[in-house]
């Protein structure tokens, strides 16, 4: 494989089970939207050599759920033990009594170099194009 894309996300599931005035959380929504663009692109992606991994606090069972029901074909990898968070310094908020990780994309290369970054993420379509073009040009 020529990169990876690993994107970071607050949490996906049902409106029921996120916590309340979640939509109000500058970032929070939009996940199972993030996750079906790349579910979309993840074709094109394959053929060029890119894989992708989503990451989230969320518990693998939770993650596994959400990628059955969505055909989500690429590894929604859990993070509820806050190692990668940690080990990355990644960005994160409290909403209620859980750590979630803010919105943002990284494109590593096949040495594991962080070679571009999408932060804030804001408009999930246009970041999702950057990672991409930037994952090409890694090639």
């Amino acid at each position: 494989m020529s990169a990876t894309i690993l994107f970071t996300y607050p949490s996906t599931g049902t409106a029921t089970s996120l916590p309340p005035d979640w939509d109000q959380v500058p970032g929070a929504s939009g996940c199972t939207l993030e996750n079906r663009l790349f579910r979309d692109r993840h074709p094109d992606l394959t053929a060029a050599g890119i894989t992708v991994h989503g990451v989230s606090t969320q518990r693998p069972d939770q993650q596994a759920a959400f990628a059955t029901a969505e055909s989500i074909p690429f590894p929604l990898l859990s993070d509820v033990d806050l190692r990668l968070t940690a080990a990355l310094r990644l960005p994160t908020f409290r909403a209620g009594q859980d750590l979630k990780l803010k919105r943002l994309i990284l494109v590593i290369d096949r040495t594991r170099i962080i070679r571009h970054v999408v932060f804030p993420v804001l408009d999930i379509p246009a970041a999702i194009i950057e990672a991409t073009q930037a994952a090409h040009t890694l090639r």
